[in-house]
C-alpha cells in the first residue's frame, strides 16, 4: 500500500508547494490535493520530479452534477479537461463529485427535484461514458460517498454500499470507490464489516478521526486495526491522510500515524 498525504489540509503553515517537499520529509510515497485549477500547476510538477513523489489523486470534476442528466455533456467535458492536467502531473486517480458545493462545503441545491432513482441512474450514465477514457489514459475514476451531517448538507452519494452497487453495475477496473472512513463512520459506522462486505469495490481509501476530521488517536476510530483488516482483505491501493493535524504540528501528526500503520 501507498500513503498520500492531503496537501489541503496538512502542512498549511507552508506555500501549497512547499508542502510536497515537506510531505516527502513526513516520510510519504504520494500526495494529494482537491481542485486544480486554482493551483499552480508547473510549480506542482517541479516539485514532484525534485522530491520522485507520486500524485496520487486530485479532483475530477470541474462543473456541473454528475446526478443530473441535464449536466452530463458539461460534466464530462470538465473531466475530459482534468485527465489532461492529470496526464501532465502523472496522477493515477481522479475523484468525483455528486454535486456542486457551496462555499460552506454544503450542496448548491437545484430548483427542480431530481429523485434518488434519477440520480443513481444519471451517475451510473457518466461512470459508464468514463470507460473509455479510464481505458485510453490508465487514470482510475472513484466516486466518494460524503457525509450529510456534519459536513456536506445535501450530499448525494452518501452511503458507501450505493456507491458500490454503481461501482458493481458498471463492472470495470478503473472505475472504483473511494471509501472514506471519517465519512462513513459519521453516516453508518461498522467500518470493519463494511471493508468485508465491499472491499471488491475499494479504489481508494481515505482516513481521519472521529469527531473532528483530525489525525487518528484524537477521536473514537481504531485505525491500527482497520488498516490490519484492509491488508487481510487484500487492499494493495491508497491510503490517503486526509486529516487536519490537532493539538500538534502536521510533521508529527503524519509521523505518528505513519508508524502507527506501516
Amino acid at each position: 500500500m501507498k500513503y498520500s498525504c492531503c496537501i489541503e489540509l496538512l502542512f498549511t503553515e507552508y506555500e501549497f508547494v512547499e508542502r510536497i517537499y515537506k510531505a516527502k520529509e513526513a516520510g510519504f510515497d504520494c500526495i494529494e490535493f482537491w481542485c486544480w485549477q486554482d493551483k499552480d500547476i508547473d510549480g506542482i510538477k517541479k516539485a514532484l520530479n525534485e522530491t520522485g513523489m507520486e500524485l496520487a489523486i486530485m479532483q475530477g470534476n470541474i462543473e456541473g452534477r454528475m446526478v443530473d442528466a441535464n449536466d452530463f455533456y458539461i460534466y464530462m467535458e470538465g473531466v475530459r479537461e482534468s485527465v489532461k492536467t492529470a496526464q501532465y502531473l502523472g496522477a493515477k486517480n481522479l475523484f468525483l463529485m455528486s454535486d456542486i458545493m457551496k462555499e460552506d462545503r454544503s450542496v448548491l441545491e437545484t430548483d427542480y427535484v431530481i429523485t434518488k432513482e434519477e440520480k443513481m441512474e444519471a451517475t451510473l450514465e457518466i461512470l459508464k461514458a468514463l470507460v473509455p477514457i479510464a481505458e485510453e489514459s490508465g487514470i482510475t475514476f472513484v466516486i466518494e460517498p460524503l457525509n450529510t451531517l456534519v459536513d456536506h448538507r445535501g450530499y448525494s452519494l452518501c452511503h458507501s454500499r450505493d456507491g458500490a452497487e454503481l461501482i458493481r453495475s458498471v463492472g470495470h477496473p478503473k472505475i472504483r470507490l473511494l471509501y472514506d472512513a471519517y465519512h462513513m463512520q459519521i453516516m453508518e459506522g461498522n467500518i470493519i464489516s463494511t471493508i468485508r462486505e465491499l472491499k471488491d469495490a475499494f479504489g481508494y481509501f481515505h482516513i481521519a478521526d472521529v469527531p473532528g476530521r483530525c489525525q487518528p488517536g484524537t477521536g473514537e476510530l481504531n485505525y491500527p486495526v482497520i488498516i490490519k483488516e484492509l491488508k487481510e482483505s487484500g487492499y494493495d491501493k491508497y491510503i490517503g491522510f486526509e486529516f487536519a493535524a490537532s493539538g500538534i504540528e502536521s510533521m508529527e501528526a503524519c509521523t505518528r500515524t505513519l508508524a502507527d500503520l506501516k
